[in-house]
């Protein structure tokens, strides 16, 4: 938002600027097996914010097939690898080759039986700003939604705390803004 509107007065561009968040990264396998019969969700805590110094190159692995019917998706078994990292980690530059090798290393300790001949198909979704880091006195610094500029808004997920990120709490600051948005006439109008 700073970038696309760089004529925000400069306690309004410090206040964005000093947002501060973990991008995401989540690579989705269509599988032709099943890879952990038993389990739906695995966390797996890194070690460090350097992945390789860890056992696993990410922090959860979830076959969503294990909890809705793989006959809901043609028979694929559905296996999600998603992974919080710092807006400059590898993983949101890599390619997608690179990353896939990165991860499918792994694969067979979860499964032994494991081959790359088991995957179907793959998506890659993956993001620098995911989710909001909330610092010290984050309340007293963030951006008010109605910017300085008159008609223009600023609503982004930093922004619900002291909540954290999700759907609910999207849909209820778009909900605030759009109220901020709505009663603009009036105050134009009364200031005139």
């Amino acid at each position: 938002f700073a970038r696309m509107v760089p004529s925000l007065p400069e306690t309004y561009l410090g206040k964005l600027k000093g947002l501060k968040s973990m991008g995401a990264q989540a690579l989705i396998l269509a599988l032709k097996h099943q890879l952990m019969p038993e389990t739906y969700w695995l966390n797996l805590p890194p070690v460090s914010p350097d992945r390789d110094e860890g056992a696993f190159p990410f922090i959860a692995l979830v076959e969503h097939t294990n909890f809705i019917d793989n006959r809901h998706y043609g028979g694929d078994h559905l296996i999600y690898l998603g992974d919080y990292v710092p807006p400059d980690h590898p993983y949101l530059s890599m390619e997608q080759a690179e990353l896939e090798d990165h991860f499918f290393a792994s694969l067979r300790k979860f499964n032994p039986n494991f081959e790359r001949d088991w995957i179907r198909k793959t998506w890659l979704f993956r993001t620098r700003y995911a989710q909001p880091v909330p610092l010290l006195r984050h309340s007293r610094n963030l951006p008010e939604i109605k910017t300085p500029i008159p008609g223009l808004y600023f609503a982004s997920m930093s922004q619900v705390y002291p909540w954290d990120r999700g759907t609910n709490f999207a849909v209820e600051i778009g909900r605030r803004a759009a109220r901020l948005m709505e009663r603009e006439p009036v105050e134009r109008a009364a200031e005139r």
